[in-house]
Order: structure tokens, then sequence, then C-alpha cells
């Protein structure tokens, strides 16, 4: 989990769950997740972590094993025997994947007037590591093809790849860095972007971060420098023209620094300060949208009782936009991920952020979300998984009226055959509430699908 207030996957924010989950992941020991959470927060690279959910139209996804901070627990546990098993090959480890999945959305545009469809998504991965105990690189290569029966404008196709590496420079001093590069894309009524637009909103992501860490006992210090540039293609309207989405073009710098102190072996304090600048490199200059913004923050991560894990932090934040046509923010930030390992059967997952996000209206620079989770999952046995998930979120356009209200249900269950096929299932609700100027659709939405995992 990453310790910092939220922010966008894409242009506009301070949270890359993504990227940080992969560093993280690259590092070893006690605080192996720190380095990853302090790089590049408030405007670092977004992994392509849409890309590793099969998902057809806004809401139908089949997400795999969850991230959870301890193994072996409801959630993440597996079946002995059943573990993935890579391919040797030279210096390198793979482990490739397919999933085919198919479904039911009852909203495929996500408006009042629903239209209906089925859908089939083909969903290859590839992860490469590179074998050797001394330095942990690693590669991930995927896309999702996407087809619907009837509804052809919505068939889209989506790609990424991205890898980080971790070096040991010193006993006390590692370095780490990321690289990603993907082409994905925005589910309808989701960002301001053409109420009445004939496709979906694509874009491409392209991006690198490195962080230093330094272990002096008790203390940890980090650093991290990054660059991310997001392109918007043009998106074509129902009436037959095409609406130029470069004023969404965005190319960004930022840094931050990191402090932690482990108070107890099982629960460590942080501060931080993050700061970016972000510069539109297309937009005519009435709609760019070049600003500087900064956050401290401080926190804590750990275990607060022996069956709860938390990583907790809040500070103060603020963007400050060139153009006096939009609205600068000063204001709070905050992040919250917590577990419960109610028994071993039973986990709870809760999570809450405040993270801007790049609006698709000319008019607005950000959107401010405000959003909470709760999932609970329950594993009868390491084989199956049944998991329940809810959502609220506020969608708060800055520089008009524009309120959006956002509540999902998610259903899901999970059944491993044996090592190599894994079947899934889910049913899922959604349902958007829409006050102001109508920049996006209210709408509701449910749907069904039922995937197939195959791994050689």
């Amino acid at each position: 989990m990453t310790a910092c207030p939220a922010s966008s996957e894409r242009i506009e924010g301070t949270r890359r769950p993504g990227a940080s989950a992969v560093v993280g992941a690259a590092i070893s020991g006690r605080w192996g997740w720190w380095i990853g959470g302090a790089s590049l927060a408030m405007g670092g690279v977004a992994m392509p972590a849409g890309l590793q959910a099969q998902s057809l139209g806004a809401g139908w996804a089949l997400d795999g094993t969850p991230s959870l901070d301890r193994p072996g627990v409801a959630g993440n546990r597996i079946e002995p025997g059943f573990e993935a098993t890579p391919l040797h090959v030279g210096s390198f480890q793979l482990e490739p994947r397919i999933s085919a999945i198919g479904g039911y959305d009852g909203n495929v545009f996500n408006e009042p007037d629903a239209r209906r469809d089925a859908a089939l998504v083909v969903a290859p991965r590839l992860d490469v590591a590179l074998d050797d105990p001394r330095h942990r690189v690693n590669v991930v290569l995927s896309g999702r093809l996407r087809r619907f029966a009837r509804t052809g404008t919505e068939n889209s196709d989506a790609y990424g790849a991205r890898g980080n590496a971790q070096f040991a420079l010193g006993p006390d001093m590692q370095f780490a860095v990321t690289l990603e590069a993907a082409r994905q894309i925005e589910p309808r009524s989701s960002s301001g972007a053409a109420i009445n637009a004939r496709e979906p909103v694509s874009y491409h992501r392209l991006g690198g971060e490195a962080a230093l860490q330094f272990d002096l006992g008790r203390l940890r210090v980090s650093g991290g420098a990054g660059v991310r540039r997001v392109s918007y293609n043009d998106l074509d309207l129902r009436d037959g023209n095409t609406r130029d989405q470069s004023f969404r073009d965005t190319r960004a710098l930022s840094a931050d620094l990191r402090i932690a102190y482990d108070l107890s072996g099982f629960l460590s304090a942080f501060v931080e300060a993050r700061g970016d600048t972000r510069h539109s490199f297309r937009a005519a200059p009435d709609q760019a949208r070049d600003s500087r913004g900064g956050a401290i923050t401080a926190g804590i991560k750990g275990e607060i009782a022996p069956l709860v894990s938390v990583e907790a932090s809040a500070g103060y934040q603020v963007r400050d936009y060139d153009n006096p046509d939009f609205r600068d923010f000063q204001g709070v930030g905050f992040a919250l991920e917590g577990e419960w390992y109610a028994t071993p059967l039973l986990t709870l997952q809760v999570r809450g952020e405040r993270r801007f996000r790049n609006s698709g209206n000319r008019d607005v620079a950000g959107i401010l979300a405000d959003t909470f989770t709760a999932t609970v999952f329950y594993d009868p046995t390491r084989r199956l998984r049944l998991s329940l998930a809810g959502e609220v979120a506020r969608d708060n356009y800055r520089d008009v009226t524009t309120r959006a209200w956002r509540l999902r249900t998610d259903v899901q269950i999970q059944y491993r055959l044996n090592r190599h096929v894994a079947l899934a299932g889910q049913v899922y609700w959604r349902d958007q509430h829409v006050s102001g100027a109508p920049l996006v659709n209210a709408f509701t939405a449910f749907g069904a699908g039922l995937g197939l995992t195959i791994t050689p």
C-alpha cells in the first residue's frame, strides 16, 4: 500500500498504486514497501494496473489474486502445489498466462437510456524476471482485446509494458527505477469528456521514475524524481465531427522526499514532501493546464494490532494554475488503507483517498475525487474464493457546478481447477447521480461475466 494522499493514475494526481506496488515488490526486507511509496507520489508515473484487470465496458472485471499486505490470508491463499511455476530461459524466469472472458454489459455507453450487449475480452500477459539473487529486474507485458457483439464502436485494444529494477549499491543504500509505456481506454462517463462521443476515449502514457533509499538504523530516508507524458487521441462524435483532445495532453516532472522512523519493528511513522510541475504541450494558450503543485503529509504504516494492518496519512496540498480561469486548490489530502484478518477464512479490506483526475472538459482543469471502498474476501477452501465489494465516490468538477456521485457493488467468485486453469465469475451493479451542469451522464448499469485463465 502507498502512504501518500490521493492522486491520479493518469495526469492530475498524487497517488500511484500501480507504480508503487511494482517498485515495492522489487525491494525486499522490512522496509521494502517504503521506497515504493516514496517514489514520485505527487506526480509519479502510474503503471498500467488497469491492464491487469480484464474488463468489459466500464464495470465488469475479474481481478485475479488481490494485493494484500500479508501472504497466506483469505483473499490470496493458494492451494499447496498450485503456485505458478516459472519457465526458465537462460537467466530469466517467464510466467505467461492468457484470459478469455465473456459477459453481459447492461449499459454499454453508461447513459440514461441503457443499451445492452454481449462482449468478449482476450487478455494475454507475460511476466519476465531476472533470476539473480543480487538484483531484481522485472518486466510485464500485457494487453486487452475487447469486442462487442453489436456495438462495434466500443471495440478497443489496450496494451502496456512496464519494467522495474532494484539494485543494492551498498549495505545501506538501494536504487530503484521504473519505466512504462501504455495505451489505455477511459471508462465512459468518467471524466467529463463529450457525452455524445461515438467511441470511448483512448490515450497513451509514457514515463519513468527513479528513487534512492538510505538505511540509517531505525531511520529511513528516500528521495525520488520522475517524468511522465500523457497524450489523448482525437475523439469521434456521433454527429460525424471530431473533437480535439490535445488540451488534456500533459508533461509532468516531479520529485519527493520521505523520512520514516521505525517505532517498534511493526509500526512506522513517516513524513513526506512532494512537488511537481505540469505543462500542457499541445493545448491552445487559453486551454493550457500548466500548473505547479505540492503536498506535505504525515502518517503511519504497520500493524496496530496482531490481526490489523493499516496505512493512513493526511496532509495539506496545493495546486496553482497559470491560467486564471482555472480554480487553484489548497486543502486537505488523505489516504487510508486497512486490512483486518478476522479469521483464517475471512479478510476485510478498506480504502479511502482524495485525488485529482484529469478532466475531459475544456473548461475544467481537474476533478477532485473522494473514494471509499470496502471489500470482504471469504475463502472456504484454498481453491475457492468469494468476494463482496462496495464503493462510494464523489467527483467535484472544480470550475463548474457539476458533481457526480457513484455507487458500486461487485460480487466475485473464483475457483482454481489446478495449477494451470482457473475459473471466475462476477455480477456487478453501478449507479451514478449527477447534479449541476451535465458534463457526465447519470446512469445505472448491471452486468455479469464468466472467465477462464490458463497458465502454462
